[in-house]
C-alpha cells in the first residue's frame, strides 16, 4: 500500500506539471469558450463511446471506476489505483490543404476505495479543457492591400476531483424477503401486491446516490494580431488576454436497477394464453437507469488584458507606439452551464452489458467575463457495449475468454455555430480490457481507440479527423492483500 501511495503521489505531481507545460490539443475550435472540453471518463468509458450515466459494471468488471457519474462510486469494492495516458493524431483539412499534428500526454490519475459495504470514494486529477491553436488568415482590403490576422492560444483548465457514492437503502430488499409481511402476502395469495412491493424495494435497494466536487485551476493565454502591409497610415495591433481559473464546481448522479430472473410462458396447447407458468432464466437480466447533472456554477477568475499598436522597421523588428488597454489581474467571473442527462443499461448474466446515454448542455447560460455569448445548446447521444466471454474462464484459450471486449459510438451536436454551420463531433470507439492479475491480486490494462471527425470544410471552415488512443492501468488487491483493511488479533 505504501508503494502504491508513493507511485500515485509522484504520478500526480508529475502529471500536474505536465498539464501546465504542454498543449493537449491543436484544434482551431479550442479558441472559443473554455477550449476543447474533456470528458471525465477513463479508458473504459472512452471505449464505450463515452457512455457512463446508466452504466454500472459491478461484477462483470470489478476494477471499473466510473467517476463520471459519481453514483457509480458506491460500487467500488476493492481499493483501486488507476493511471492513464492519451495520444491523439489529427489531420486538419480546410478544403485546399491538409496539416497533421499529434500529441501524447497524461490523461488521468485516480484512487478509489470502498467505505464499508454501502459506500465508496474516489479522488484524482484530469484535464477539464485544453486550448492550443495557431491560425493565420489573409484578407485583401481595397486601398490597403493584404491584411494579415494571426490568432494563437495555449494552456487549459485542470480538475482535481473528490467523489463519494452511497447505497443508503441497500438492505431494504433483503429485510423484505426475511419479513413476516412478505410471508403473509404469499400465504394470502396477494400475488400482484407482492410483485409491486418487491419491484419497488428492488429499485430502492439498488439506488445509488453520489456527488463529486471539482476544483478547477489553470491558465489560458490568447493572442491576436492584425498586421497591415507596409504603410505609414496604419499601425499594427496586438492583443494579449490571460485568464487564471481557481474555483470549485460540482455534479450529482443517481443510479438504480431491477432484475428479471424469469419469464411467463404459456402452457402447451393453451391458445388463449390464460394458463401460464414461470420459466427461470439461465442468465438473469438487470435493467438499470441513471441520471446525471452538473450544476450551473459561477466561478471566480483573474483576467489580464493588454492591447497596443506597433510598427515594423526595415529589419522586421517591432517598434511599440502606444498601449490603449492595460488591465492586470482584474477580478471577473465565468458562468458554467447546466449539463444533465439520462442513461439506461441492460446487463445479461456475467457476459454482456449494453448502455445508452442522452445528455443536454444549456450553453446559452454560459458567460465569459463581459463578452457576448454566441454559443448554442448542445445534445449528445452515445452507445456502448461491454462483452466478456467468461471472466473466470479456465482451460484452453482461458485468457481470451477473460478479456473485456468493448465497442461504442457517440454523436455531439456541439455548441459552436460558425458561418451558419454547427461544429459537430462524432466517433466510433473500440477497446479491450486486458486482465493481468494473478492469484488474489487484480490488475488490468484498458485500451480504447476513438476514430472521429469534428467540424466541416464547408463555408471555409476546418475539418479535423482524429484518432484518439487512451491507455489506462488499474492496480488493486483482494483477499489478505486488500488495502485499508483492519486486522484483529486474539
Amino acid at each position: 500500500m505504501k508503494l502504491a501511495a508513493k507511485i500515485f503521489t509522484l504520478f500526480f505531481l508529475s502529471a500536474a506539471s505536465q498539464l501546465f507545460s504542454q498543449n493537449l490539443t491543436f484544434s482551431p475550435y479550442s479558441r472559443f469558450g473554455l477550449g476543447e472540453l474533456n470528458s471525465s471518463g477513463f479508458a473504459q468509458i472512452g471505449a464505450l463511446g463515452g457512455t457512463y450515466i446508466g452504466f454500472k459494471p459491478d461484477t462483470i468488471s470489478p476494477l471499473f471506476m466510473n467517476v463520471a457519474n459519481p453514483a457509480c462510486i458506491s460500487g467500488i469494492r476493492l481499493t483501486t489505483l488507476e493511471l492513464g495516458g492519451i495520444g491523439q493524431f489529427s489531420e486538419f483539412n480546410n478544403g485546399t490543404s491538409k496539416v497533421k499534428a499529434k500529441t501524447v500526454n497524461f490523461s488521468y490519475g485516480s484512487l478509489g476505495f470502498p467505505l464499508g459495504q454501502r459506500a465508496g470514494a474516489a479522488f484524482g486529477l484530469m484535464p477539464y479543457s485544453n486550448v492550443g491553436y495557431n491560425l493565420k488568415t489573409e484578407t485583401e482590403v481595397s486601398g490597403i492591400g493584404t491584411v494579415t490576422s494571426k490568432y494563437s492560444g495555449e494552456g487549459g483548465i485542470n480538475r482535481v476531483f473528490l467523489g463519494f457514492g452511497i447505497m443508503p437503502f441497500k438492505k431494504v430488499l433483503y429485510k423484505f424477503y426475511r419479513s413476516a409481511y412478505k410471508d403473509s402476502l404469499i400465504a394470502n395469495k396477494e400475488t400482484a401486491k407482492y410483485k409491486r412491493i418487491k419491484f419497488g424495494k428492488q429499485l430502492l435497494s439498488d439506488l445509488s446516490i453520489g456527488g463529486r466536487a471539482d476544483y478547477l485551476f489553470g491558465n489560458i493565454l490568447q493572442t491576436s494580431s492584425i498586421i497591415y502591409p507596409g504603410s505609414i497610415n496604419y499601425f499594427n495591433t496586438r492583443r494579449y488576454r490571460g485568464t487564471t481559473y481557481n474555483d470549485i464546481t460540482g455534479c450529482f448522479g443517481l443510479q438504480t436497477s431491477f432484475v428479471i430472473d424469469s419469464v411467463h410462458k404459456s402452457r402447451k396447447g393453451d391458445t388463449t394464453n390464460t394458463l401460464t407458468r414461470k420459466r427461470k432464466l439461465k442468465k438473469e437480466i438487470r435493467i438499470g437507469f441513471g441520471y446525471y447533472v452538473s450544476l450551473p456554477t459561477t466561478i471566480d477568475v483573474r483576467n489580464s488584458y493588454i492591447a497596443y499598436n506597433y510598427a515594423l522597421n526595415s529589419f522586421g523588428d517591432e517598434i511599440p507606439k502606444d498601449t490603449f488597454i492595460n488591465t492586470l489581474d482584474q477580478k471577473g467571473d465565468v458562468r458554467l452551464p447546466i449539463e444533465q442527462g439520462i442513461g439506461m443499461s441492460i446487463k445479461k448474466g456475467e457476459m454482456l452489458n449494453i448502455a445508452v446515454d442522452a445528455s443536454y448542455t444549456n450553453w446559452q447560460q454560459f458567460r465569459y467575463l463581459n463578452n457576448v455569448n454566441t454559443l448554442k445548446n448542445s445534445y449528445r447521444l452515445s452507445l456502448g457495449i461491454n462483452f466478456v466471454p467468461n471472466k473466470n474462464g479456465g482451460g484452453s484459450n482461458a485468457y481470451l475468454r477473460r478479456i473485456q471486449y468493448r465497442i461504442g459510438a457517440f454523436y455531439n451536436t456541439g455548441h459552436l455555430e460558425l458561418k451558419n454551420t454547427m461544429i459537430n463531433n462524432y466517433a466510433a470507439t473500440v477497446g479491450l480490457g486486458l486482465p493481468v492479475g494473478i492469484h488474489r491480486r487484480y490488475q488490468s490494462v484498458s485500451i480504447s481507440a476513438q476514430f472521429g471527425k469534428m467540424g466541416s470544410v464547408n463555408n471555409g471552415l476546418m475539418e479535423e479527423k482524429y484518432i484518439k488512443l487512451i491507455v489506462g492501468f488499474s492496480f488493486s488487491a483482494g483477499g489478505d492483500d486488500r488495502w485499508f483493511r483492519k486486522f484483529r488479533y486474539d
